[in-house]
Parts: C-alpha cells; structure tokens; sequence
C-alpha cells in the first residue's frame, strides 16, 4: 500500500515537472539574443552617462573625455534599436567583450562623419 502511495506521488510530481517545462522556455533563442544585446546596450549608455559629468571639469583632457562620452551616450541611445539589429544580423557572440566590441566599432565608423559636422 504505502508502495503505491510513493510510486503514485512520484508520478505526480514527475508529470507536473515534465508539464511545468514549456512554460519556462517560452523564449525564443533570437529572443534571448535580443535582450543579451539590448541589456548589453543599456550597460555601455549606463557607462558612458557617469562620465558626461567631466565636460564641466577645469581640466581640458577631463573635458574632451567627458564630451566624447556624451557623443557615445547620444549615439548609442539614439541608434539602440538599430544596433541590436545589427547584432542579430551579423550574429555577433553572446559575451560581453564581443558585444563592446562591435559596439566600439560602430562607435569609430560615426565618429568621422560626426567632427565633420562640428566644424562648419
């Protein structure tokens, strides 16, 4: 009797685990890939929106490091979505490194077009 009490709870829980498994992957792998990047994005506008506050500084370098991190600030927050789908796109790795990378890449591909516009 107390056999089949155990083998019947074990049943029990063992249907509810296989029921219960579908319901925590209900993300798509190129979901996850989108929110990695998104996440990713957010981190470096995070990071480079602590250090806008150095444009005020007396010190010159300060003030060219803090300008250029509010040039990053506004290209990556302005492009965000854009980004991502390049990422997607070109299926770039899921690890941070690669990730800053590619996001620094694009950041110098701009820059060029950006100072020319300055100047006039």
């Amino acid at each position: 009797m107390k056999t089949r009490l155990v083998i019947g709870i074990a049943l029990v829980c063992l249907t509810a685990g296989i029921l219960a498994l579908p319901a925590r992957g209900d993300e798509s792998p190129v979901d996850q890939q989108k929110n990695y990047y998104l996440k990713c994005v957010n981190a470096e506008i995070d990071n480079y929106s602590c250090k806008v506050g150095y444009s005020t500084s007396r010190s010159k370098n300060l003030q060219a490091y803090g300008e250029n991190a509010a040039r990053r600030t506004a290209f990556l927050t302005q492009n965000r979505d854009a980004l991502v789908q390049e990422m997607l796109a070109q299926n770039v790795s899921m690890r941070p490194h690669a990730v800053q990378q590619y996001l620094r890449q694009r950041l110098s591909q701009e820059a060029p077009v950006q100072k020319a516009m300055e100047r006039p």
